[in-house]
């Protein structure tokens, strides 16, 4: 007889429908967790909310929450945000609907200058930034750093390594 953890397996494997149900069930009940790299002085004009869009030119997943790295020299995820809005066009078009969302709202958005690192591109996102906290600790990052955005296992959300704890 074959031990359970066997049996489950060679269960699993002939019936792929099950298998499927079970990995969109742990999916569910497990989502990942994005990580969005951004530098340090606008994470923190995020924060104080002098900086509600961030512009991207590949928009993570709106997840509930995405977590903020910031680069070098931080290098590490200082905070939370969630979006509740993203608009993706073309430049110059996602600029008019920022800016009238900023008069509308009567809240500050970005200046041109910091947009400018868009000019070329086709397409880019804008992403509305409805709340943002920064972390009480600070969270050294047990991975390769994403380069723009990334999708973790929601392991690393369960034990986050503080400064100064060994990595895995």
């Amino acid at each position: 007889m074959l031990p359970v953890n066997e049996m489950n397996q060679l269960f699993l494997a002939t019936n792929p429908d099950i298998r499927r149900k079970l990995r969109a069930a742990h999916r569910k009940a497990h989502p990942p967790v994005i990580v969005m790299s951004i530098k340090p002085k606008y994470a923190k004009a995020i924060y104080e909310g002098r900086k509600n869009w961030e512009f991207r030119k590949a928009p993570p997943p709106l997840y509930k929450e995405i977590y903020i790295y910031e680069s070098a020299p931080v290098s590490r995820i200082t905070g939370r945000v969630v979006f509740d809005m993203s608009v993706t066009g073309l430049r110059l078009d996602v600029w008019g609907i920022v800016e009238r969302c900023r008069t509308l709202y009567g809240r500050p958005g970005i200046n041109q200058d910091d947009f400018l690192e868009y000019a070329g591109m086709h397409d880019v996102t804008a992403l509305r930034v409805f709340k943002a906290k920064r972390l009480e600790q600070e969270v050294t990052f047990g991975a390769k750093p994403p380069q723009n955005w990334g999708r973790f296992a929601a392991t690393y959300r369960d034990s986050p390594k503080k400064e100064g704890e060994p990595h895995d």
